[in-house]
């Protein structure tokens, strides 16, 4: 997502609002109980809360919310306020629930109730205004912006609403006056999606030469943006330059490679992009702050993000990059049915259909509906057969549950079509070589291993696979050995890598360097059974047998794969031996040619 001028804000000053009833607090309206307090009752051990009570209500609905759960969260506080509904935190509270669980009609019912205790409220205002924009009552929605207290600091976002409201009171010289007087002074760049504006507010205007004229000069200013290439080629395909839009969105394409997006918006499907309003505008710049506040690594802020995100959805239902946002929020909380059904609103028409459902068959993976994965993207192969991400996709999930021939035939689909490759292609490389490793065709597997370095030289992961598989089978020792400390360099805090290295100096025999790397590894990953298995190990060979049962002891209950659970077992009771211990490299070599 490129830059845009809103990113100059602090994201933490857009609105500055109380999100669990904290300040801007009326007096309570005569007749309502206020609940004794706004965080969550104190359940003692053994207590059991009525299931009707306000207390179990409202405990429910703040369980939700931590679980980011917001639907079953509103409804529960919706039932709470059955109890008490004159309570203004209680109304606030589902109002703010209501908002998140994108329920922006029914919070906007309770936006009156929320301003008439807390009236510069930022969120209760905007929603309001929403509301009557989505009416083309833009009098009315400026109104109730101009009600914002100035401690929510709106700032850039309610200068650009109000452009756009000034454009539906056909109010265009206001609304580029707006415009003007918010050009940042960051730089060309940021230029540009102000740029996207005019032209659009030009083009409702009926001006077509300057609309056409500010489109190519955001263009040229940031050719590298997507959602400024995407809004300049829907923009010039208004205006009837279909072959412009067509070479911009190829350019693009070709410049980044695989964009399914682009094809979405200039194919034979591809449907006439709906003229600009100042609902589809404003959906726009909420989206975009939506996008700051998830993004900012100063002060993220997810749980707001989402209801911007939420109120674009509310002004543009095909906002489709807001629902594709939604679905990677839900996502990230671990609600994936949510996510998924925020990318079931995606629909064939939009240019980010094949991206929602590549991601669904993701999703289905990680609900362990792995069949229903496998079929929706087989078919996602089929029907594009110059594409490779689908392919990828099945192949990587194919290996994840060991299926490791299936999974070489779909690296084989995706490698066919790739063409010319080039460094991003690595990664289809490596994914082959683990899968020809694990089926004994080293030969194949690394030869794809120095194809994915050829590719990309400074890969950690294939430098430590490859590294380490050689070392393992007494090939190329010193390479190999240098191929691991250069991954370690790359990646000194990662304790698969380091484990290898430590292993790989067990392999040759060198225990004592191996205890040093081993003990760094389990530092750095303790959780991890192999690991912890592999310290035993070294410990054993350099004396430490006390030490050595205890991290067996360890690995034991780190859940190890079922094939080592016995090996680890036998090492507990009887320490190492010929049998549950590997030969160094040198012993494995001669007893190869002893023919042992």
């Amino acid at each position: 997502m490129n830059r845009t001028p809103f990113a100059l804000l602090s994201a933490a000053l857009l609105f500055a609002l109380p999100l669990s009833g904290q300040a801007q607090q009326g007096p309570a309206p005569q007749g309502g109980a206020r609940p004794p307090t706004t965080r969550p009752p104190v359940v003692q051990p053994g207590q059991r809360l009525a299931p009707i009570s306000l207390q179990g209500r409202y405990l429910a609905a703040r369980v939700g919310e931590q679980d980011h759960d917001y639907d079953a969260a509103a409804d529960q506080m919706d039932q709470a306020l059955a109890l008490t509904p004159l309570d203004p935190e209680l109304i606030y509270a589902v109002f703010r629930l209501r908002m998140y669980a994108g329920r922006i009609d029914s919070a906007a019912e309770l936006a009156p109730a929320v301003l008439a205790t807390r009236p510069g409220d930022g969120f209760a205002n905007l929603v309001m205004a929403i509301q009557a924009i989505k009416k083309g009552e833009y009098k009315a929605a400026e109104q109730q912006l101009n009600k914002i207290g100035a401690e929510n600091q709106l700032g850039a976002l309610r200068d650009y609403v109000m452009a756009w409201l000034k454009a539906g009171e056909k109010d265009y010289s206001a609304a580029r006056a707006l415009l003007v007087r918010l050009k940042p002074a960051a730089g060309e760049r940021a230029e540009a999606p102000s740029l996207v504006i005019e032209g659009q507010i030009d083009e409702m205007a009926g001006d077509k030469a300057a609309a056409e004229a500010k489109y190519r000069r955001a263009m040229s200013i940031d050719r590298n943006g997507l959602r400024t290439t995407i809004s300049v080629a829907e923009g010039m395909r208004r205006l009837g330059k279909d072959a412009e839009a067509r070479e911009i969105l190829k350019t693009y394409g070709a410049r980044y490679g695989d964009s399914v997006v682009m094809d979405g918006l200039m194919g034979p499907n591809a449907p006439m992009p709906k003229p600009p309003t100042p609902a589809s505008g404003i959906a726009e710049i909420l989206f975009d702050i939506g996008g700051i506040l998830a993004s900012d690594p100063r002060n993220q802020r997810t749980d707001l993000a989402l209801i911007f995100y939420q109120l674009a959805t509310a002004l543009k239902p095909e906002q489709d990059f807001a629902w594709l946002m939604i679905a990677g929020l839900y996502e990230q909380f671990h609600q994936i049915p949510k996510a998924i059904a925020a990318l079931g609103r995606i629909g064939p028409t939009s240019p980010l259909y094949w991206q929602a459902r590549l991601r669904t068959a993701a999703l289905d993976a990680q609900e362990d509906k792995f069949d229903q994965a496998v079929a929706r993207l087989r078919t996602l192969v089929a029907e594009k057969p110059d594409r490779i991400d689908a392919a990828l996709t099945l192949a990587d999930l194919l290996r994840s549950k060991d299926l490791f021939a299936e999974a070489v035939a779909a690296y084989d689909t995706a490698i066919s079509r790739l063409g010319t490759p080039d460094e991003r292609h690595w990664q289809v490389y490596f994914g082959r070589g683990i899968v020809l490793e694990r089926t004994k065709n080293w030969p194949k597997a690394e030869a794809d291993m120095k194809k994915a370095l050829e590719l990309s030289p400074e890969q950690p992961y294939v430098l430590n696979y490859l590294g380490y598989s050689w070392i393992d089978q007494g090939l190329h020792l010193q390479e190999g050995m240098k191929m691991l400390e250069r991954a370690t360099e790359l990646r000194p805090d990662d304790g698969s890598i380091t484990d290898s290295v430590g292993w790989a100096y067990y392999r040759l025999g060198q225990y004592e360097k191996a205890v040093e790397w081993l003990e760094r590894a389990t530092e750095q990953k303790g959780d991890d059974s192999t690991i912890t298995d592999h310290l035993g190990d070294a410990y054993w060979h350099v004396g430490r047998r006390r030490e050595a049962r205890f991290q067996w002891e360890r690995a034991l209950h780190q859940k190890p794969d079922k094939d080592r659970l016995p090996i680890i077992q036998d090492k507990i009771a009887n320490g190492l031996n010929p049998s549950n211990d590997k030969p160094t490299v040198y012993e494995k070599a001669a007893d190869s040619k002893q023919g042992g």
